[in-house]
């Protein structure tokens, strides 16, 4: 079990969290009416609900991994109020994030191509409102990851997981990096047609779909967004690689479905400055190509602080990201 996963278990810790959320509810002048209410845990983050007078609040403390959330997340909600949900209180050092309660996800409403659609909409005109904001976002911990060094970035983790001694949960052996390394020319064309395309870089989500999302009361609302966690200054139609997975589970068919295209071009319509969906089509496949990496960064950062066990068990999620570059090639 991580160090922090075990702090999170601790009577000291609980209290620690309680008087928090209590001072900052207090500030808001919000009274809490009965203890912390469990919700979900993982190894990287745990998430209370936390009962007022004013309905549920939710508390949720990510691990040292993941600690730019937080400030990101209050970052990004400041500069687009209507997208994003906004927390109530941060605690940047600790990883601790207070937030209102915006109802239900639409993972709780029917699976629909029109739900899916509105839900890439939305994360297009997010990403699109913020393309001019990378130092404010840089500056609260988001990590840029631009497709112009990606295939050096690639590369270099090859050599990292092939350098570490044998025995250890991130090694690999100089076989499995070549035929990793068999991805390298296609990942570089991929990298090289995202650089010379319109799209500029933004906040790419990481692990977005349905639960991301809030469903509005209001039609006129625009549905926000949640869960930063995973998120990178990179390539925005990266963030399409996680949905178009979904969609084809979901709808049971291939990707070039026409309920699938239809839901990327609600997406690719949110760009429309830049070109026709047609135009920007071209980009969605060399995004989503590159994506592993993103996923393979998220997971190397998460468990940078990582004892062995941990490592050992988490492993395949900082590996596997690699070994699907290297199958998509074959």
């Amino acid at each position: 079990m991580a160090d922090w996963i075990k702090t999170w278990t601790e009577d000291n810790w609980r209290a620690e969290v309680l008087a928090w959320i209590d001072m900052a509810c207090e500030a808001y002048s919000i009274e809490r009416i009965g203890p912390l209410q469990n919700g979900s845990s993982s190894i990287r983050a745990v998430h209370r609900r936390v009962p007022t007078a004013s309905g549920l609040l939710y508390f949720k403390a990510v691990a040292p991994g993941q600690l730019f959330e937080p400030p990101v997340s209050a970052v990004a909600a400041a500069l687009v109020p209507e997208r994003l949900v906004m927390p109530l209180a941060i605690n940047p050092e600790r990883g601790w994030m207070l937030s209102p309660d915006y109802g239900a996800t639409l993972d709780e409403l029917a699976t629909t191509p029109l739900m899916w659609a509105r839900a890439l909409g939305a994360l297009g005109e997010l990403q699109r409102e913020v393309v001019d904001c990378e130092e404010a976002l840089f500056d609260a911990g988001l990590q840029i990851l631009d497709p112009a060094r990606i295939p050096d970035e690639f590369n270099n983790a090859l050599t990292l997981h092939a350098s570490l001694p044998a025995g250890h949960p991130l090694g690999i052996t100089t076989r499995d990096a070549d035929h990793a390394f068999a991805a390298f020319k296609d990942i570089e064309e991929a990298c090289a047609q995202l650089s010379a395309g319109a799209i500029p870089l933004s906040l790419e989500h990481g692990s977005f779909d349905r639960r991301r999302v809030f469903a509005p009361t209001d039609e006129s609302n625009a549905p926000r967004i949640l869960n930063l966690g995973d998120a990178h200054w990179a390539h925005p139609f990266a963030s399409l690689a996680r949905p178009v997975e979904r969609m084809q589970i979901d709808f049971r068919t291939s990707a070039d479905d026409p309920r699938i295209i239809q839901a990327i071009g609600a997406y690719l319509g949110a760009w429309s400055d830049y070109g026709s969906p047609d135009e920007l089509y071209e980009l969605v496949a060399p995004a989503i190509r590159i994506s592993p990496l993103h996923t393979h960064e998220t997971w190397l950062q998460l468990l940078a602080e990582a004892d062995e066990p941990t490592m050992l068990r988490w492993a395949p999620m900082v590996l596997e990201p690699l070994a699907s570059l290297a199958s998509a090639t074959a």
